[in-house]
């Protein structure tokens, strides 16, 4: 069956072509047929009503399936980069956490050195003589003690000194000296310093000095209650006679106690004074005490070369018939308050007959008062 075509030429040659025919008469040539025409097919309308709902359902459904194709695709290619996990150890072969370790605090050298001299103190205050020695003391006197922490050399420097109470019939005033000792720390061996040569020996030495460890009475030094011995004038509570240097005490009212009297030098003019002493026949050495006053009011003196001192020389002597004399000085610093001094004396001179107290390098009013005797050795 021919297919009609409404080509009038042939599209090779030129030649007029019939209506209907397939192929050209003149060079054989096929004709084309046309396209059909485009049948516009109309599209019903759509429905109204709920008979169209599963229309959505289907196309959600067809949505998730291909999101989820796709994450399964994405999960697919992204294991590819991934590294292969390794096997998970057991519970016994993982490492407990390391738990980092404080470093180890010093220990201050204060407390320890605190902790050493409270230690030896304790040990020291037991010691038998030391108890035998504390027994033997009069009614009323007691006993401190002061001791230092230990120096570069292993040595703790430990004071005995008395105490007086108010009916022990001594002066509360006077703290004499019983003794200097020193004790190692390497060995706890305890030396006591003799007053005459300065130097420590054996503690057996002091032992045997005072009696300890026998029946003997032990012999602690007090000051005397009444004794021909002594200093003449020094509480001031009346007119202090003068001495052989004919210096005169001051007498004025004590500052800080109302009632009290005391002594006054005031400088740069009035510069010493002298009270008569007594010493018993063959005393060997002694020990002047005193109470010394330096308020802050009073100013200190520039020396000449314009250098400040420190605080006040103060000078005592012990002078013999014949004028001779043996000095101490000290540098006493202003702390405007009264503070005790001692002032010990090793080589006396026969016949001392007065003591004399001197103070300079200060611009003001200076005050002493209980210039007294503390015989250490008769």
């Amino acid at each position: 069956m021919s297919t009609p075509t409404n080509q009038s030429c042939c599209s090779k040659c030129g030649a007029a072509l019939a209506e209907g025919v397939r192929f050209c008469e003149q060079c054989g040539n096929a004709v084309t047929a046309p396209p059909p025409p485009a049948v516009n097919t109309p599209v019903p309308p759509a429905k109204t009503g709920g008979g169209m709902l599963w229309l959505p359902i289907i196309a959600a459904i067809m949505a998730g399936a291909l999101g989820f194709a796709g994450y399964s695709q994405r999960e697919r290619l992204m294991s590819w980069f991934k590294p292969e996990p390794k096997p998970a150890l057991p519970s016994s072969a993982i490492p407990a956490p390391t738990v980092p370790t404080k470093p180890a605090v010093p220990a201050d050298p204060a407390v320890a050195a605190a902790q050493d001299l409270a230690e030896m103190t304790l040990w020291f205050q037991k010691q038998p003589w030391l108890i035998e020695l504390r027994k033997s003391l009069p009614r009323g006197v007691g006993m401190t003690m002061h001791a230092e922490p230990y120096d570069a050399e292993g040595w703790s420097d430990v004071s005995l000194r008395e105490t007086h109470s108010a009916d022990s019939g001594y002066d509360p005033n006077v703290s004499p000296m019983i003794g200097l000792f020193r004790i190692s720390r390497a060995d706890r061996r305890i030396e006591w310093m003799e007053p005459v040569s300065g130097d420590y020996v054996a503690l057996e030495v002091f032992l045997k000095d005072r009696g300890l460890g026998s029946s003997s009475t032990v012999k602690v030094p007090t000051t005397p209650k009444s004794s021909a011995s002594g200093v003449v004038g020094g509480d001031f509570e009346s007119a202090a006679p003068g001495g052989p240097n004919s210096d005169n005490a001051v007498i004025v009212a004590d500052p800080t106690q109302k009632g009290n009297h005391v002594a006054c030098i005031t400088g740069p003019d009035e510069m010493s004074f002298d009270l008569p002493l007594k010493l018993a026949a063959g005393t060997e050495e002694a020990t002047i005490a005193l109470r010394l006053l330096h308020p802050m009011s009073s100013k200190l003196i520039r020396f000449d070369d314009g250098r400040m001192p420190e605080g006040i020389r103060l000078r005592v002597r012990l002078v013999n018939d014949l004028g001779n004399s043996i000095i101490r000085d000290a540098v006493v610093r202003p702390i405007g308050q009264w503070r005790e001094l001692e002032f010990a004396f090793y080589d006396l001179p026969k016949k001392v007959v007065s003591v004399s107290v001197e103070a300079i390098w200060m611009e003001g009013p200076v005050y002493f008062d209980d210039v007294k005797l503390i015989p250490t050795k008769p």
